[in-house]
Protein backbone atom coordinates (compact mmCIF):
# COMPACT_ATOMS: atom_id res chain seq x y z
CA UNK A 1 0.00 0.00 0.00
CA UNK A 2 2.88 2.58 0.80
CA UNK A 3 4.89 1.80 -2.38
CA UNK A 4 1.65 2.25 -4.11
CA UNK A 5 0.98 5.61 -2.76
CA UNK A 6 4.67 6.40 -3.13
CA UNK A 7 4.34 5.63 -7.27
CA UNK A 8 1.03 7.66 -7.16
CA UNK A 9 2.54 10.66 -4.97
CA UNK A 10 5.70 10.59 -7.21
CA UNK A 11 3.85 10.74 -10.58
CA UNK A 12 1.88 14.27 -9.69
CA UNK A 13 5.48 15.90 -9.92
CA UNK A 14 5.43 16.56 -13.97
CA UNK A 15 2.31 17.91 -13.46
CA UNK A 16 2.79 20.17 -10.42
CA UNK A 17 6.49 21.41 -12.17
CA UNK A 18 4.38 22.29 -15.53
CA UNK A 19 1.23 24.65 -13.33
CA UNK A 20 4.60 25.61 -11.33
CA UNK A 21 6.05 26.88 -14.59
CA UNK A 22 2.88 28.79 -15.48
CA UNK A 23 2.99 30.84 -12.04
CA UNK A 24 1.59 34.63 -12.79
CA UNK A 25 3.37 35.75 -9.82
CA UNK A 26 6.81 34.75 -11.04
CA UNK A 27 8.89 38.11 -11.68
CA UNK A 28 6.88 39.97 -9.37
CA UNK A 29 8.17 42.69 -7.21
CA UNK A 30 6.90 44.47 -4.56
CA UNK A 31 7.77 48.58 -4.76
CA UNK A 32 7.59 50.57 -1.70
CA UNK A 33 6.39 54.00 -1.50
CA UNK A 34 5.65 56.31 1.54
CA UNK A 35 3.40 58.62 3.12
CA UNK A 36 2.95 61.15 5.79
CA UNK A 37 -0.68 63.04 7.12
CA UNK A 38 -0.91 66.25 6.69
CA UNK A 39 -3.67 68.59 6.93
CA UNK A 40 -7.12 67.97 8.89
CA UNK A 41 -10.67 68.98 7.47
CA UNK A 42 -13.57 68.85 9.31
CA UNK A 43 -17.37 68.66 8.27
CA UNK A 44 -20.84 68.72 9.88
CA UNK A 45 -22.59 65.35 9.88
CA UNK A 46 -25.96 64.36 9.87
CA UNK A 47 -26.94 61.04 11.84
CA UNK A 48 -30.38 61.09 11.43
CA UNK A 49 -30.43 58.69 8.40
CA UNK A 50 -29.47 55.31 7.85
CA UNK A 51 -26.30 56.54 6.14
CA UNK A 52 -24.75 59.88 7.96
CA UNK A 53 -24.56 62.99 5.00
CA UNK A 54 -21.96 65.78 5.17
CA UNK A 55 -24.04 68.82 5.52
CA UNK A 56 -23.47 72.86 5.60
CA UNK A 57 -26.54 73.08 7.71
CA UNK A 58 -25.83 74.38 11.15
CA UNK A 59 -29.04 73.47 13.18
CA UNK A 60 -29.18 69.94 14.39
CA UNK A 61 -31.14 68.02 16.71
CA UNK A 62 -28.89 67.31 19.73
CA UNK A 63 -28.89 63.42 18.96
CA UNK A 64 -28.20 63.31 15.36
CA UNK A 65 -24.79 65.71 15.43
CA UNK A 66 -21.54 64.31 14.43
CA UNK A 67 -18.35 65.48 12.73
CA UNK A 68 -16.50 64.07 9.56
CA UNK A 69 -13.09 64.13 10.25
CA UNK A 70 -10.91 64.09 6.89
CA UNK A 71 -6.85 63.58 7.33
CA UNK A 72 -5.18 64.04 3.89
CA UNK A 73 -2.21 62.26 2.73
CA UNK A 74 0.59 62.57 0.80
CA UNK A 75 2.80 60.46 -1.20
CA UNK A 76 6.72 62.02 0.02
CA UNK A 77 8.69 59.80 -1.61
CA UNK A 78 9.02 57.86 -5.29
CA UNK A 79 9.05 54.39 -4.91
CA UNK A 80 11.86 52.75 -3.75
CA UNK A 81 13.80 50.60 -5.20
CA UNK A 82 16.42 49.97 -2.69
CA UNK A 83 14.45 48.35 -0.67
CA UNK A 84 12.11 45.78 -2.54
CA UNK A 85 12.74 42.20 -2.71
CA UNK A 86 11.63 39.70 -4.70
CA UNK A 87 8.77 38.06 -3.10
CA UNK A 88 8.15 34.32 -3.60
CA UNK A 89 4.42 33.51 -4.45
CA UNK A 90 2.30 31.38 -1.86
CA UNK A 91 2.49 28.36 -3.95
CA UNK A 92 0.02 25.26 -2.94
CA UNK A 93 -1.10 22.20 -3.75
CA UNK A 94 -4.99 21.31 -2.31
CA UNK A 95 -4.82 17.63 -2.79
CA UNK A 96 -8.24 16.83 -1.68
CA UNK A 97 -9.52 18.91 -4.71
CA UNK A 98 -6.72 18.11 -6.74
CA UNK A 99 -6.24 21.85 -7.81
CA UNK A 100 -3.62 24.68 -7.90
CA UNK A 101 -3.89 27.85 -6.32
CA UNK A 102 -1.21 31.29 -6.52
CA UNK A 103 -1.31 33.66 -3.81
CA UNK A 104 0.25 36.73 -5.62
CA UNK A 105 2.07 39.60 -3.74
CA UNK A 106 0.95 42.88 -4.76
CA UNK A 107 2.69 45.45 -6.51
CA UNK A 108 3.12 47.92 -4.47
CA UNK A 109 2.92 48.58 -1.22
CA UNK A 110 1.98 52.08 0.81
CA UNK A 111 3.69 52.78 4.57
CA UNK A 112 2.79 55.55 7.34
CA UNK A 113 5.92 57.68 7.88
CA UNK A 114 3.95 58.88 10.96
CA UNK A 115 0.94 57.29 12.86
CA UNK A 116 -1.62 58.79 15.04
CA UNK A 117 -1.01 58.64 18.47
CA UNK A 118 -4.29 60.61 20.17
CA UNK A 119 -7.17 62.07 18.85
CA UNK A 120 -9.32 64.57 20.88
CA UNK A 121 -12.35 66.55 21.23
CA UNK A 122 -11.97 69.90 22.90
CA UNK A 123 -15.22 72.05 23.50
CA UNK A 124 -15.12 75.57 22.19
CA UNK A 125 -18.16 76.88 24.79
CA UNK A 126 -19.34 75.73 27.78
CA UNK A 127 -20.82 72.15 26.83
CA UNK A 128 -22.51 71.53 30.52
CA UNK A 129 -21.61 71.85 34.09
CA UNK A 130 -18.36 69.68 34.31
CA UNK A 131 -17.03 70.90 30.90
CA UNK A 132 -16.82 74.35 30.57
CA UNK A 133 -15.25 75.84 27.18
CA UNK A 134 -11.99 74.26 26.63
CA UNK A 135 -13.05 70.86 28.53
CA UNK A 136 -11.70 67.68 26.87
CA UNK A 137 -15.06 65.89 26.04
CA UNK A 138 -13.89 63.11 23.87
CA UNK A 139 -15.44 60.97 26.07
CA UNK A 140 -18.61 62.36 24.84
CA UNK A 141 -18.32 60.67 21.53
CA UNK A 142 -17.97 57.50 19.69
CA UNK A 143 -15.41 57.22 16.79
CA UNK A 144 -16.71 55.25 13.69
CA UNK A 145 -14.39 54.31 10.08
CA UNK A 146 -15.80 55.19 7.15
CA UNK A 147 -16.82 52.32 5.73
CA UNK A 148 -17.11 50.31 8.24
CA UNK A 149 -19.95 49.23 10.97
CA UNK A 150 -18.08 49.69 13.82
CA UNK A 151 -18.02 51.78 16.92
CA UNK A 152 -14.85 52.34 18.71
CA UNK A 153 -13.66 54.73 21.78
CA UNK A 154 -10.81 56.80 20.92
CA UNK A 155 -7.92 54.35 22.42
CA UNK A 156 -8.93 51.39 20.72
CA UNK A 157 -9.50 53.34 17.37
CA UNK A 158 -5.99 54.32 17.66
CA UNK A 159 -5.12 50.55 18.27
CA UNK A 160 -7.73 48.97 15.71
CA UNK A 161 -5.94 51.49 12.61
CA UNK A 162 -3.80 50.15 9.75
CA UNK A 163 -1.27 52.27 7.97
CA UNK A 164 -0.19 49.59 5.32
CA UNK A 165 -2.06 50.14 1.77
CA UNK A 166 -1.08 47.43 -0.44
CA UNK A 167 -2.58 47.51 -4.09
CA UNK A 168 -1.33 47.00 -8.06
CA UNK A 169 -2.24 49.91 -8.91
CA UNK A 170 0.49 52.32 -9.15
CA UNK A 171 -1.16 55.24 -8.80
CA UNK A 172 -3.83 54.28 -5.69
CA UNK A 173 -3.16 54.76 -2.21
CA UNK A 174 -5.63 56.04 -0.01
CA UNK A 175 -5.32 59.85 -0.42
CA UNK A 176 -7.65 60.19 2.96
CA UNK A 177 -7.83 59.03 6.54
CA UNK A 178 -11.62 59.36 7.48
CA UNK A 179 -13.85 59.00 10.18
CA UNK A 180 -16.73 59.60 12.22
CA UNK A 181 -17.59 61.43 15.76
CA UNK A 182 -20.91 60.92 17.32
CA UNK A 183 -22.03 62.78 19.75
CA UNK A 184 -23.27 60.16 22.20
CA UNK A 185 -23.75 62.52 25.04
CA UNK A 186 -25.71 65.78 24.40
CA UNK A 187 -24.56 69.35 25.77
CA UNK A 188 -26.88 70.90 28.51
CA UNK A 189 -26.10 74.21 28.14
CA UNK A 190 -25.84 77.16 25.68
CA UNK A 191 -27.90 75.64 22.15
CA UNK A 192 -24.48 76.91 20.04
CA UNK A 193 -21.35 74.76 20.42
CA UNK A 194 -18.05 74.54 18.48
CA UNK A 195 -15.87 72.09 18.83
CA UNK A 196 -12.04 71.86 18.45
CA UNK A 197 -10.21 68.10 17.02
CA UNK A 198 -6.43 68.18 18.10
CA UNK A 199 -4.80 64.73 16.36
CA UNK A 200 -1.30 63.89 17.37
CA UNK A 201 1.53 62.03 14.86
CA UNK A 202 4.09 59.97 15.97
CA UNK A 203 6.95 62.69 14.25
CA UNK A 204 5.52 65.06 17.53
CA UNK A 205 3.76 66.86 14.50
CA UNK A 206 -0.04 68.28 15.81
CA UNK A 207 -2.71 68.66 13.33
CA UNK A 208 -5.85 70.84 15.19
CA UNK A 209 -8.93 72.12 13.37
CA UNK A 210 -12.40 73.75 14.63
CA UNK A 211 -15.62 72.95 13.44
CA UNK A 212 -17.94 75.70 12.15
CA UNK A 213 -20.36 76.70 15.16
CA UNK A 214 -23.64 75.03 15.46
CA UNK A 215 -27.07 74.65 17.29
CA UNK A 216 -27.82 71.69 19.17
CA UNK A 217 -31.75 71.74 19.75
Amino acid sequence: MTKKFLIIFLSLFPIIEIFYSCNPCKGIVTKYGMYSHKTLVLKNLDTSREFFEETEKLQFNKNDYGIRVLITRELNTSYSKSVSRRQQSNFSFIQSANAFSYNCPPEYSFSAADSLTSVKIFSINNFDENHLENSDISNYFLVKPLYYDVYFDFEEFIKWLEYTVESNDEHYYDKFLIFDLLLKTAPTTDNKHQFKIVVELSDGRILEQQTSEVELL
